[in-house]
This record gives C-alpha cells, structure tokens and sequence, in this order.
C-alpha cells in the first residue's frame, strides 16, 4: 500500500500527463497551491477539470503538513521556479481560476 505522500506524488504526476488535468496547467504555472487547498483537491477523489475521464479516480486523502512539505519540496525540484502561493484567494476553486488567469 502507498504512503499518503507517494499517494499523492502518483496522483500530481499522473494528473500532469492529462490533457486537461489541472496540474497540467500548475505545472507551467509556477505556482504551486498552499496544503489547505491542495488537500481540497486530493480529497475529492478526482480532477473536475479532466471532463473526459482520462485519469481513473482516487481514495479521496489529505496530506499532513509535514507530507506536504516534502510534497512542495518534490514538486518545486521537478519545476523550476514554482513556488507555493495563495494567490490572495480562499478555496481551491478560486484559487485554480485565480491560477489559470495569470
């Protein structure tokens, strides 16, 4: 069984490699979501935005600080120049939007 951190390593990458996945567009972004939000994400248990169903859905989890730690820490070290942000927003949603208009 998958650590909640490869978990969601799985799920980030996989997620990347879909066409409308959302952490397609994350990681040409250079940003990258804040644990709260992040964790609004994982625990829905799929992508809303891979409206073709490319990617299998997940077990809906949260990462803890310290798995999201080294979860930003994995991510920013394959994308250079991603840095966690908030982008002045309070949810996920706004926070994908927020994203994608920059």
């Amino acid at each position: 069984m998958l650590s909640t951190l490869d978990a969601a390593k799985q799920v980030l990458a996989a997620n990347e490699e879909v066409l409308y996945g959302i952490f397609r567009h994350i990681g040409s972004s250079g940003y990258f979501p804040p644990r709260e939000f992040l964790n609004e994400f994982l625990l829905r248990g799929h992508d809303p935005c891979d409206q073709d169903g490319r990617m299998s859905a997940w077990q809906p989890f949260a990462v803890s600080p310290e798995e999201y730690r080294e979860l930003k820490a994995w991510w920013i070290g394959g994308h250079a120049g991603a840095a966690e942000d908030g982008l002045g927003t309070d949810c996920w949603g706004d926070w994908v939007q927020e994203m994608l208009n920059r």
